[in-house]
């Protein structure tokens, strides 16, 4: 931050701008996701439409997804920010960059956004630690276009119940049998029992995987229809979170507000806002090394630790991450605590 950020643009304001889209950019693909992030910035007050009085600044046009294949993949982000005021892009000083999906097939690379970002601080799901600059950069949950946008507290879920529910793990996803990710999900299948272990996958993924699915596609497809997914999370006591193409997946999000304890399998994941919470009161990690081990470790976890982070994670879930609105304020309460940190730090 003290390198790449101009804190004296934040002495007096905490203001937000947002870069105008001109009309050759306006056909330009923009994602719900997108939409709902500028839209909260415009709804509260932490928007200016005077650059002069911003601290932080956003571009217009959507960076969400930068997976070339994808319908939401905007090529023109470099000449996007070329035609902006050059004074205010700044190098993409004080700038924040919203990224949830990066790469494509078959690295799926979270390094290169196809542009160049420069200064800019990205808050980005799915980080790994290799590329991820702790301190500046941001990490996100990755969740789906129908996350809801706002929710009050009359109508969220506050409340844990700590019966014993029938499933002890479940894991019901995607089973890829080639490249990244392949690995710990083709293993879960040897720890279903059809009991109190439930370990379900799909082979169906994109459009050709019938060209590569294998011996054990037919009967996995079958098993994996047998079983409800909302009914898996919400009757589960820990529910399996591995990598998937990245290293971030939307089951996460999910888990934590099914009020299911996430287990997460995904070696090198910089979890969502790792730098306000403390994820070993509220997850379990287990090394993808040692996955065959799930049921073993999960065993030998006394009742009261399983109660204490069931509590924590749907706690967790309600405060930072409940809705688009309020993952919105918690990437912008964790810039301007930065930078409050910064002016003390500086005048003590």
């Amino acid at each position: 931050m003290e390198n790449c950020f101009d804190f004296e643009k934040c002495r007096n304001s905490r203001k937000v701008y947002i870069h105008p889209v001109i009309e050759k950019f306006e056909t330009s693909p923009k994602s719900g996701i997108y939409r709902n992030v500028l839209r909260f910035v415009e709804e509260s007050d932490l928007f200016t439409s005077d650059p002069n009085s911003a601290c932080i600044f956003l571009l217009g046009i959507d960076t969400t997804d930068r997976d070339i294949k994808s319908s939401n993949y905007v090529k023109n982000i470099a000449e996007y920010i070329e035609s902006l005021d050059q004074v205010v892009w700044n190098n993409g000083t004080n700038h924040l960059i919203f990224n949830l999906y990066h790469g494509t097939f078959p690295d799926y690379d979270d390094h290169n956004l196809g542009f160049d970002t420069q200064n800019a601080i990205i808050a980005r799901a799915s980080s790994s630690e290799q590329n991820f600059l702790t301190g500046f950069d941001i990490s996100l949950p990755l969740f789906h276009d129908n996350h809801p946008y706002q929710l009050t507290s009359s109508n969220s879920q506050n409340h844990v119940h700590f019966s014993r529910k029938p499933y002890l793990i479940s894991f019901k996803g995607k089973r890829y049998v080639y490249g990244i990710g392949s690995m710990t999900r083709n293993l879960v299948h040897h720890l279903h029992n059809g009991e109190d272990i439930i370990m379900v996958t799909t082979c169906k993924h994109n459009n050709d995987w019938q060209n590569y699915q294998d011996h054990r596609c037919s009967a996995d497809n079958e098993q994996y229809d047998k079983w409800d997914y909302d009914e898996l999370l919400n009757n589960s006591t820990f529910c399996l979170v591995p990598r998937g193409r990245r290293l971030g997946s939307f089951r996460f999000l999910e888990t934590l507000g099914s009020g299911c304890i996430p287990v997460v399998i995904s070696d090198s994941w910089i979890l969502p806002f790792s730098e306000i919470i403390d994820w070993q009161q509220s997850a379990l990690r287990i090394p993808e090394k040692e996955a065959i081990l799930i049921v073993e470790t999960l065993m030998k976890v006394p009742r009261g630790e399983v109660e204490k982070l069931t509590w924590n994670s749907r706690r967790v879930y309600e405060k930072y991450l409940r809705s688009i609105e309020t993952i919105g304020k918690w990437v912008f309460e964790i810039v301007f605590v930065r930078i409050d940190k910064h002016f003390v730090e500086k005048y003590v």
